[in-house]
């Protein structure tokens, strides 16, 4: 019966979507003064934090004055008790204990961090990816598939799914995909949501067995989606395929409508800030870091946290009517990019050029230092001559030829432990990663 409350949060945040942006900045600073006060006065976490930069609540009248804040890195955050992170308290000071509910972020860029939720935050994230989800046209009588990292659920099965009500079913990508596909084709969703290497995995097999198996939505997150995967995927399915973007720690972030013309940000429900090495917001159309404030989360508060992803902001508002912010597309996390002797940084993202080879099952780009990467490369089937050293050399021209290209062929990608398939990874030092 908890669950009851996220449909009430969803009806309200459904209303908002038709809201002016005045009228969503009005609710936003509401919000946002409300989160620091509270975060402030009940979280001993922040209340030191925001002591030692000499930052006070009243501090905060505009939201640009956000910016007066200091940005909250993940380490800082992973070494704190959570329970003096957490706002909700006693009165004699001590975190009181409601029925908290811990998570763990995937860790894939090193230790993972905990988190602790109440009902209240968990039913403000579940109504915030429904309500992604209605705008790429689920309903709630639709079967839903979930392909992601394992088969577990945080909060198990529902009463109403026995009446055909927000049925939902999950699949690992660490299966097989011809397990993966059969199981798909017993259950015959109408909607399916997962990682994109999970899911071209199951569009590859369709396409070497020359078939087709319809599935009308397709919605992918936490990985990037390239244009090649999309196309693999929406043709394997016949799918129309939306891309979301969404973190552990603050839930959906920003969801790809019908005009497939960048993605809105859940404008009434976050702060996006897209900051380059000085923290400064960039401008329209260069990458940032992606630094978010969730407004939502009043019981463990993420203020001005820096995710590790970067982005791209897309000015202007979208065609369909909807007037939240947009943005152009997630460009991936800051350690998918690749280092140059000079110092220069090549995005990630033009390594996925690479894909377009007929042969090539599954790549990745790793860096170790600065002087040569590793091209990491699961071929579909025996080599032919001249394959693989046309692909080094494509890869060398792509990284300016400024860093020797080191074949490797596997028979297989491992996943990280967060269950994702990375295709660039940048494993070089800290003092050589830092953009200061």
């Amino acid at each position: 019966m908890r669950w009851w409350k996220t449909y009430r949060y969803l009806s309200e945040m459904n209303e908002r979507l038709r809201w002016s942006p005045e009228e969503i900045q009005r609710y936003r600073l509401w919000k946002l003064r409300k989160l620091i006060r509270t975060a402030y006065y009940n979280s001993p976490f922040y209340r030191d934090f925001y002591d030692e930069c000499g930052v006070h609540p009243e501090d905060i009248k505009t939201e640009a004055d956000l910016k007066l804040l200091p940005v909250l890195q993940k380490e800082r955050l992973r070494r704190a008790d959570p329970m003096e992170v957490v706002t909700i308290r006693t009165e004699a000071d001590a975190p009181a204990k409601p029925d908290w509910i811990q998570e763990v972020t995937s860790g894939s860029t090193g230790v993972p961090l905990r988190i602790y939720r109440t009902w209240r935050d968990l039913c403000f994230i579940k109504a915030k990816v429904i309500r992604a989800f209605q705008q790429t046209g689920f309903r709630f009588y639709h079967r839903q598939v979930v392909l992601k990292s394992s088969t577990e659920s945080l909060t198990g099965k529902h009463w109403f799914e026995k009446f055909g009500i927000l049925r939902k079913y999950w699949l690992s990508i660490t299966d097989p995909p011809g397990y993966n596909l059969r199981r798909l084709q017993e259950i015959r969703p109408h909607h399916l949501h997962g990682y994109p290497s999970g899911l071209l995995a199951i569009a590859e097999l369709l396409q070497a067995r020359e078939s087709v198996f319809h599935i009308p939505i397709i919605c992918t997150g936490a990985e990037v989606l390239d244009s090649a995967s999309r196309r693999i995927i929406s043709e394997s399915f016949n799918a129309e395929v939306f891309d979301l973007y969404a973190t552990r720690e603050v839930g959906n972030i920003a969801w790809e409508c019908t005009q497939h013309d960048g993605m809105h940000i859940n404008d009434d429900a976050v702060i996006v800030e897209l900051l380059d090495e000085r923290g400064e917001e960039v401008p329209e159309g260069e990458q940032g870091e992606v630094v978010v404030t969730y407004l939502d989360a009043l019981d463990y508060p993420f203020i001005r946290y820096k995710v590790g992803d970067r982005a791209v902001r897309l000015p202007g508002t979208c065609s369909c009517g909807v007037s939240f912010s947009r943005l152009k597309g997630i460009m991936g996390r800051s350690d998918e990019r690749i280092r140059l002797p000079s110092g220069e940084w090549i995005s990630g993202m033009v390594f996925q050029e690479l894909r377009t080879a007929p042969w090539i099952s599954a790549f990745r780009i790793v860096q170790e230092d600065l002087e040569s990467i590793r091209l990491q490369v699961v071929p579909k089937t025996a080599l032919k001559p001249g394959e693989l050293e046309s692909l080094v050399s494509r890869a060398s021209e792509l990284v300016l030829s400024k860093l020797k290209v080191i074949p490797e062929v596997l028979n297989k990608l491992d996943y990280d432990d967060s269950g994702k398939m990375r295709a660039v990874i940048c494993r070089l030092p800290e003092e050589n990663t830092s953009e200061g």
